[in-house]
């Protein structure tokens, strides 16, 4: 009877060792949730990755940065798209007029204009041996009976016949834009006008990005520092939409109306322009 009782006795201590030792073993393996009945928040799901956009969109996104500026001749209608191609900006020096008298108020005016270009921006055959970035470079079209000019006798080779039709073509991309549509009908400029593209690849396609300025109100002396704060847009950030040249022409004109008094009357004819 003692034997048996002592092997019992062994037996159910064996028996109790193997539960603890499988109750320790379910502990360590458990979850954590499972000690003490609290609940443990769920891992944070992996980030997702970066979408990388189209390729046509990262060039969409870069194109348009400016840094240079140039000037080129269009003796045809679509030259600029044959002669001057993947340019970052195009900017194009229009007149609604047949060809004034020089000493008139309108010929001031567009030979002050063509001036300021041709002192400010170099010609396209000079960016192109100085190596500059086309992708990077703004370049402003004249419409031109030769390339042979001089700031002296750039207004008496303006070709007005060609300017008339590119502001032809323009109306039909301006319709959605009523304000710009009559002063392109109404108004003889200049107009100063910038797309992404050759304008002649629009063929009276809505224009969604432009940048413009009428500077029919802008008296002559005034055109190098309009000049000045619109190379200043297009250098600071990228076409979004049909936008008029507003805040930079305004710090330009205010430090130019604090020089002398009499300038007062070029800020007042610019303020009237852009609004």
């Amino acid at each position: 009877m003692n034997i048996r009782t002592g092997c019992l006795y062994r037996l159910l201590a064996v028996l109790a060792f193997m539960a603890l030792l499988a109750c320790g073993c379910a502990g360590v393996n458990s979850p954590p949730s499972a000690i003490g009945g609290g609940k443990v928040p769920s891992p944070p799901p992996p980030m997702p990755k970066p979408v990388e956009p189209p390729p046509a969109a990262r060039e969409e996104i870069s194109k348009g940065t400016v840094s240079y500026h140039v000037w080129g001749a269009l003796l045809s209608v679509g030259m600029e798209q044959r002669e001057y191609p993947n340019y970052a900006v195009y900017t194009y020096v229009l007149f609604n007029s047949n060809q004034p008298d020089a000493a008139s108020r309108e010929g001031e005016r567009y030979n002050a204009i063509l001036r300021a270009v041709l002192l400010d921006a170099k010609s396209a055959n000079v960016g192109g041996a100085a190596g500059w970035p086309k992708d990077e470079t703004n370049i402003f079209c004249i419409p031109l009976m030769n390339r042979n000019v001089t700031k002296e006798t750039i207004l008496a080779k303006y070709d007005f016949e060609i300017s008339q039709q590119y502001l032809g073509a323009i109306q039909m991309s301006v319709t959605n834009n009523q304000d710009l549509l009559d002063r392109l009908k109404h108004r003889p400029g200049p107009f100063l006008m910038s797309f992404y593209e050759p304008m002649s690849k629009l063929q009276g396609k809505p224009a969604t990005r432009l940048l413009y300025l009428d500077l029919t109100d802008m008296p002559a002396a005034g055109m190098r520092e309009v000049l000045d704060a619109y190379r200043d847009r297009l250098e600071s950030e990228p076409l979004k939409n049909v936008e008029k040249l507003k805040e930079s022409l305004k710090i330009i004109l205010l430090n130019y109306a604090l020089r002398i008094d009499e300038n007062l009357k070029i800020v007042n004819a610019a303020i009237a322009a852009i609004y």
